[in-house]
């Protein structure tokens, strides 16, 4: 358990309340206690028909509740199986776990059902899912339906292998479905990474370390959701989700003064603060000179505050999360269409046409595409 904590997989939770009933696991076995909280330290007093221990601890949080991840014991899931993208729950106990592109065949989603799960609720989440072949992946037997659906469904049991998630489904998936006759498609684990386009073959830029760009990994996750909505935040949360935890947080981008104008600041400044100096040790001076000097030199170091940071340099915009995580995926877009555009001029503009330009992308690829 304390690996599983470690590693993430269960997460803490809100730590127990005087007077809740927990239960501990001890050399003999587990037991019931009430638990207390006397002068800072902890009580767990073991239920009188239990026994008649008692069990002290220093700090509260070594009762801590944890509670699972299922994020990331799907994502653990995922990987072991070698497929892309992160967890989501689509509804209670339905979670995709990922998809999976097999050569020459669409790409499939791939689903794990936990047990109890309504016929309803499951026969929703296929009739309303935009792919056309699903991989239902269960512990056990798989779930029954009486329902028919002209998508491709695969079944498919999950088990563990020598520490490994594993599953002979993807076997059954590339033989049930039917051949692409003109593939259209991304393929993120080739190197470099490539794009398919009704069957002609486009490579696609690769980071320094030797990886698909954000830009590659956008355009992979768009292809497998077209005509969906998505703004540019949740787009670079689909492929990123950890950076969720970013939101909120002051993004910067340019300075608010260019140098230029930050030395014509400064000097305005120290300029009216000489002044000032000057007026106040000149007896003759009005006192209304006086204090008209003052309000000026007051008002520049009000506007100093905002536009200079305690160093002396020019402060920086503080832009809204959308704002940026439009610009970080536009650009790195822009570096893909480039690239495909460099290859063949006509499918490069088809691509940046089908993107739009705005804050929220629409994936509209020509019909003849076959998305």
């Amino acid at each position: 358990m304390a690996e599983l904590v470690r590693d993430g997989m269960y997460i803490p939770d809100f730590p127990p309340r005087p007077g809740d009933s927990i239960v501990i696991d001890t050399d003999s076995g587990p037991s019931d206690f009430t638990f207390y909280q006397i002068k800072g330290r902890v009580l767990c007093e073991e239920n009188p028909e239990m026994g008649s221990r008692e069990f002290w601890f220093e700090d509260l949080r070594e009762l801590r509740w944890h509670v699972l991840s299922r994020e990331a014991l799907y994502g653990v899931m995922a990987r072991d199986l070698g497929i892309t993208t992160a967890p989501v729950k689509l509804e209670k106990g339905v979670w995709e776990i990922g998809r999976k592109r097999l050569p020459g065949r669409d790409a499939s989603k791939v689903i794990f059902i936990e047990r109890g799960v309504p016929t309803a609720t499951l026969e929703l989440v296929i009739a309303r899912d935009s792919f056309k072949a699903l991989c239902l992946l269960s512990k056990g037997d798989p779930p029954r339906y009486d329902w028919h659906s002209e998508k491709t469904l695969v079944h498919g049991t999950i088990e563990v292998r020598e520490g490994r998630f594993a599953s002979d489904v993807l076997e059954d998936l590339s033989a049930s479905q039917p051949e692409s006759s003109a593939e259209t498609r991304v393929d993120l684990e080739s190197s470099p990474p490539r794009l398919w386009i009704q069957g002609k073959e486009f490579k696609l830029p690769m980071s320094s370390e030797g990886l698909p760009t954000n830009g590659c990994r956008y355009l992979a996750h768009l292809f497998d959701h077209p005509g969906q909505t998505l703004s540019c935040l949740e787009l670079e949360l689909a492929i990123d989700p950890e950076r969720r935890e970013m939101i909120g947080r002051p993004v910067w981008t340019d300075d608010v003064l260019d140098a230029q104008g930050l030395h014509e600041f400064k000097q305005r400044l120290k300029s009216k603060q000489v002044e000032l100096t000057e007026a106040e040790e000149d007896v003759s001076a009005l006192s209304s000179e006086v204090d008209r000097l003052r309000e000026e030199v007051a008002d520049l170091r009000e506007q100093s505050g905002k536009l200079l940071n305690k160093s002396g340099r020019s402060r920086q915009i503080a832009e809204g999360d959308r704002g940026k995580a439009r610009q970080r995926v536009r650009k790195a877009l822009d570096v893909v269409i480039a690239k495909v555009r460099d290859q063949d001029a006509a499918v490069g503009e088809d691509l940046d046409n089908s993107l739009g330009k705005g804050g929220v992308i629409l994936f509209r690829p020509p019909q003849e595409w076959g998305l």
